[in-house]
């Protein structure tokens, strides 16, 4: 009983600790994002509760090694159930508390026993589809792994089959068979959980634990030199979300700056900026402006630029500009009738405007880890920001260019830094909906080493092309 006090004190000192600092990262990560867009919070269900029901699996000296192993042969059913209380500290990472309890019975030959076992241990999860798929967001499934330690206590007694099933040694019973205390042991354990979302609150899931203990005596027959017991369980439950909000970290909620920024968008297009979407031309769109606008009954457009005077910020525009609903130039014309390049200091600070139109402003880089080229989390405000430009502007074109560090081969980093290409590529075609023919990409290899320190030569750079 002393081991089982001690094991509980352990499991809510570390989950204290653990708690602090994982959330205190989370929430200093909340507030950097909250602190650029003041419109949104990343508020989310963090707590859940579960209850499971399966069957226990034994593997040791009284087993045939069967994966269900014995017991229905004498009437006994290998069931167990149990309970638990979790915590996500984001979307990736959390802990959790389970409890089980239940019987085990298996068989060799002529020997066989049965056991009652009680399980209270503290689960590390990592959600491997949020790790796996960090830009794939509101999820339906959900598979994470379970790596914890906990104690078990049992009681046991072995019999002989073919002695009309006399007693042939127990721990936790008499010698008559009676029940005593149970017999604690510690373990460790690992597992998997397949979860599936049914409803806001609600998730079905199927898991498999498997518990590995310093013990050769849950069978009640010790014997030299042979490996150690452990058992499984495999189970079917029900997870509960605790909590007011509609979105929980375990489904792998969208940032708020990303609904921010598409609401941005949305925005835009709403307000007459021409993005290629419903918009055929900025003078239909102003004319839909002037059905909702009563200060568009006003004909006066000293500039030409579709936006009537009275609304127009910017009396001047230059000629053959595309203008927003303020009568700002977002895209000024590159040349002015007596041939010199023209800029517009009041929208673009003396930017050169591209051929096609197009801004040529910079992109930062986005980076990646040794021999990947998978998009890490970091990458994805400038991601967000690269589709932005792209929607903003319709007919401009990026050139993707994919780098490597001075390692390996030139083959081998040629095609690595395809494949980096390739990645930032798909991400900005199938999240965001940009043409890929709007793109180019140029494999650099490790052709152009710009830093001596090699993470950051593992980068893909973005230029405006058009």
């Amino acid at each position: 009983m002393k081991n089982f006090t001690r094991l509980i004190t352990i499991i809510l000192f570390i989950t204290t600790l653990s708690s602090s600092a994982i959330a205190q990262n989370s929430m200093s990560n909340e507030t950097a994002e909250e602190s650029s867009v003041d419109s949104c919070e990343n508020i989310h269900n963090k707590w859940y509760v579960g209850g499971i029901l399966g069957v226990y699996q034994f593997y040791g000296d009284i087993s045939e090694n069967n994966y269900f192993t014995g017991g229905a042969e004498y009437g006994y059913f290998n069931g167990m159930w149990g309970v638990k209380v979790g915590r996500n500290f984001n979307a990736r990472y959390g802990v959790e508390l389970a409890y089980s309890m239940g019987q085990m019975t298996s068989y060799k030959k002529d020997l066989w026993f049965k056991s009652s076992v009680r399980n209270l241990g503290l689960n590390f999860t990592m959600n491997m589809t949020n790790i796996v798929r960090p830009l794939k967001f509101d999820k339906k499934w959900s598979v994470y792994v379970l790596i914890g330690a906990g104690f078990m206590g049992h009681r046991s007694i072995l019999y002989d089959g073919a002695n009309n099933d006399s007693i042939i040694s127990y721990v936790g019973y008499d010698k008559d068979g009676n029940t005593d205390g149970l017999k604690y042991l510690s373990y460790f354990n690992f597992g998997a959980n397949v979860s599936y979302q049914i409803t806001e609150k609600f998730d079905v899931f199927f898991e498999i634990n498997v518990m590995n203990t310093p013990s050769d005596n849950i069978d009640a027959k010790p014997v030299t030199l042979s490996e150690l017991d452990k058992y499984s369980y495999t189970a079917l439950g029900l997870h509960y979300t605790i909590g007011k909000h509609k979105k929980s970290y375990k489904w792998n909620p969208k940032p708020c700056y990303y609904e921010y920024v598409e609401d941005e968008i949305d925005e835009l297009k709403n307000n007459c900026v021409d993005m290629g979407n419903a918009i055929d031309t900025l003078e239909q769109c102003c004319n839909k402006k002037n059905f909702i606008d009563p200060c568009d009954t006003s004909t006066v457009d000293t500039d030409g630029d579709a936006v009537p005077d009275c609304r127009d910020l910017e009396e001047n525009s230059p000629k053959g500009s595309i203008v927003n609903f303020q009568g700002i130039a977002l895209v000024v014309n590159d040349t002015a009738s007596n041939g010199t390049p023209n800029t517009n200091g009041n929208n673009t600070g003396g930017v050169m405007r591209r051929s096609g139109g197009a801004p040529n402003i910079f992109f930062n880089p986005i980076y990646f880890e040794y021999d990947k080229s998978n998009i890490q989390e970091s990458a994805n405000m400038i991601i967000v920001n690269v589709a932005l430009y792209m929607k903003r502007f319709p007919n401009s074109r990026i050139m993707i260019s994919g780098n490597c560090d001075m390692r390996a081969s030139n083959n081998y980093n040629f095609n690595l830094s395809e494949r980096r290409c390739n990645s930032a590529m798909n991400v900005l075609v199938k999240e965001y909906g940009i043409d890929r023919n709007r793109f180019n990409i140029q494999p650099n290899g490790k052709k152009y080493l710009l830093f001596k320190q090699n993470d950051y030569n593992r980068r893909v750079d973005f230029s405006v092309i058009d």
